[in-house]
């Protein structure tokens, strides 16, 4: 069974393959940096989602940490943490399926609509091509009935 209050694992050491103290310094970054936080997500989001969706990903681990520590050192029992740790993955993995879901729907609706696309761009193609054969037509009646005049 879990400790209650074990301490966490010592930090790994120092990677080989990295030697500049800047490695990290760019990670969480991107051109949206100057786009506030309400910005980045839809309006009709809870009022905390764009705090949390704004973090790098050290910040979010650590927000999820100190989280994890508060929630279970209000419940007293081993077994009363591993409860609500179940019932918050349960949550976090349906969350999961639900994006998941999502994408894929979107991915299909991406298909569908490269498809259409890829339908109207050849039916185009395809009435252009009998316009220029009726303009050519066109040209030879015009050319049949009134030769050019420098003949």
């Amino acid at each position: 069974m879990r400790q209650a209050f074990s301490p966490p694992p010592p930090p790994p050491p120092p990677s080989p393959f990295f030697f500049d103290e800047t490695t990290d310094e760019g990670l969480g970054k991107n051109d949206e940096e100057t786009l506030e936080a309400e910005d980045k997500v839809p309006p009709e989001c809870p009022r905390f989602l764009p705090f949390l969706l704004s973090l790098d990903p050290y910040s979010l681990i650590t927000l999820g940490y100190i989280i994890a520590i508060f929630i279970a050192m209000e419940a007293k029992y081993p077994e009363e943490q591993e409860a609500i740790g179940n019932f918050l993955e349960v949550i976090a993995t349906n969350i999961e399926y639900i994006a998941e879901q999502g994408a894929y729907l979107q991915e299909l609706n991406d298909r569908r609509q490269e498809k259409i696309d890829a339908i109207e761009k050849e039916e185009l193609q395809n009435e252009v091509k009998e316009l220029k054969e009726a303009l050519a037509k066109l040209q030879d009646q015009v050319l049949s009935c009134c030769p050019p005049s420098d003949q």
